[in-house]
């Protein structure tokens, strides 16, 4: 999957440029907008297309103070990408509430995916199966949802992040099962604190990264793995 030249008019900084395609570790958001048909529907095309502007620039601002770099702008949705796992997760923090203050005539819901994991470097952004994932990832987020990988809470896994205790999805075209948790955002303390000992989604998270199931059985699951076992 390639993504687009980011658009003219974000503040953000563009991709490193690169003479040739190169390996590296990315975090990578999606964000795109629920219902924007019945937007539509309901304000019109001018007015639908106002409302998609003024949420295209709440998420940009957003990511600005976190490093996020910005690859597409598409329609109703944005794909940015970080070099640090914990701005991306403060960032789609700051779209979510961010998105509360918004006018309740023009206010919309919005569903997130991170994910993190090794991707090709290319003129025009990051390329690889990784880009892939995240975004099927953003697509089970439900309305108002940040999701993330399995390989996000592994990275920040000392950082305190909090998350339910996760459950698994099929994704379209992901032919292992994934498993995805759920990030709280509404407390301001909500997204990082000191986790205790043990926890159901620690626990879910060695199932993802410590087995791999077998076709058939029904102890264990396998995992959306970023390359080697143990790599994030």
């Amino acid at each position: 999957m390639k993504t687009r030249q980011p658009s003219r008019r974000s503040n953000l900084r563009p991709v490193p440029a690169v003479s040739a395609p190169e390996e590296v570790d990315v975090t990578l958001l999606f964000c795109d907008v629920v219902r924007s048909t019945e937007l539509t529907r309901r304000l019109g095309d001018r007015g639908a297309y106002g409302v998609i502007q003024e949420f295209h620039d709440l998420v940009l601002r957003a990511a600005t103070p976190e490093g996020g770099h910005e690859l597409e702008l598409r329609g109703d949705g944005v794909l940015l990408a970080f070099e640090d796992s914990r701005h991306a997760v403060d960032c789609g923090v700051g779209i979510q509430r961010s998105l509360l203050g918004m006018p309740q005539d023009r206010r919309v819901s919005a569903r997130i995916g991170i994910h993190t994991g090794s991707a090709l470097r290319v003129a025009t952004g990051y390329f690889g199966s990784n880009v892939i994932l995240a975004a099927r990832v953003a697509e089970e987020a439900a309305p108002g949802e940040i999701l993330v990988s399995s390989a996000i809470v592994q990275k920040l896994s000392e950082h305190g992040l909090s998350v339910d205790a996760g459950h698994w999805v099929t994704l379209k075209g992901i032919p292992e099962a994934c498993l995805v948790f759920s990030l709280p955002w509404r407390s301001k303390r909500e997204s990082f604190e000191k986790p205790s000992a043990w926890s159901p989604a620690h626990e879910a998270m060695c199932l993802a990264f410590g087995s791999v199931r077998e076709t058939g059985s029904e102890s264990d699951a396998p995992s959306c793995m970023l390359g080697p076992r143990g790599q994030a």
